[in-house]
């Protein structure tokens, strides 16, 4: 018996398990974004201390969900239309090659990957089910990210790709024809991926990442106007 098998799993902190609860449920869209994120009532909702709620909150600051003013509280971010762009273009700066080396990489294991999420979003939007859509989403992407064989470009990628799932949600959350036409771009990037048409997928990956007036401006936060 190896050293490896006697090892035992830490548990996870309280404030781990918090941070990861707001997570999903900024992400899901259970938080408006720039909403004031009381600590009062994170404290009565998990029936712990300030402590870890605090601890929780300066975590959610590093990944960009949350931004902590002194003296004014906890916001879930709020992003410019400026900081919207810049997101686009670091997300498909990142995924192509990520995709494209999952492809090199590991063709077989991308194909079952791709069949498995596409067969979840499809369950999930014959049942209505908008959460379980949006997490196969996220997972369709993660995939090139999990196969690539990168650790730096996966890491690049969790820098940002909390927002990135926050800003999918609200786009196609609501909205019965965007999902169904989410779903038909994610079957046909899947399709020329796998097949190898590479420039086509990446034409369409850039059309599908491109949110650049496809967010609603009331949630696009101006400079010098946000209400805090």
């Amino acid at each position: 018996m190896g050293a490896e098998s006697l090892r035992l799993e830490q548990p996870k902190s309280l404030t781990a398990m918090v941070a990861d609860r707001l997570r999903v449920a900024i992400i899901d869209g259970e938080f408006s974004l720039g909403e004031n994120i009381s600590e009062e009532r994170l404290v009565e909702a998990f029936g712990v201390s300030r402590s870890p709620i605090r601890d929780a909150l300066n975590a959610l600051q590093f990944t960009g969900l949350v931004e902590v003013l002194p003296k004014r509280g906890s916001f879930v971010f709020s992003p410019s239309e400026e900081a919207v762009i810049m997101l686009c273009d670091y997300r498909f700066v990142l995924e192509r090659e990520a995709a494209l080396m999952s492809f090199k990489r590991a063709p077989d294991a991308l194909a079952r990957r791709m069949e498995e999420v596409i067969g979840r979003m499809a369950d999930a939007l014959d049942r209505g089910n908008l959460r379980a859509f949006g997490h196969a989403d996220t997972a369709y992407h993660n995939t090139f990210f999990d196969l690539c064989g990168n650790d730096l470009i996966r890491d690049a990628h969790q820098l940002a790709d909390a927002r990135i799932a926050t800003l999918r949600t609200l786009l196609t959350a609501p909205f019965d024809d965007r999902r169904r036409s989410s779903f038909d771009q994610h079957k046909l990037m899947a399709d020329q991926l796998l097949k190898g048409d590479h420039d086509a997928f990446t034409a369409s990956l850039k059309i599908h990442v491109d949110w650049r007036g496809r967010l609603p401006d009331a949630i696009l936060s101006q400079s010098g106007k946000r209400s805090r």
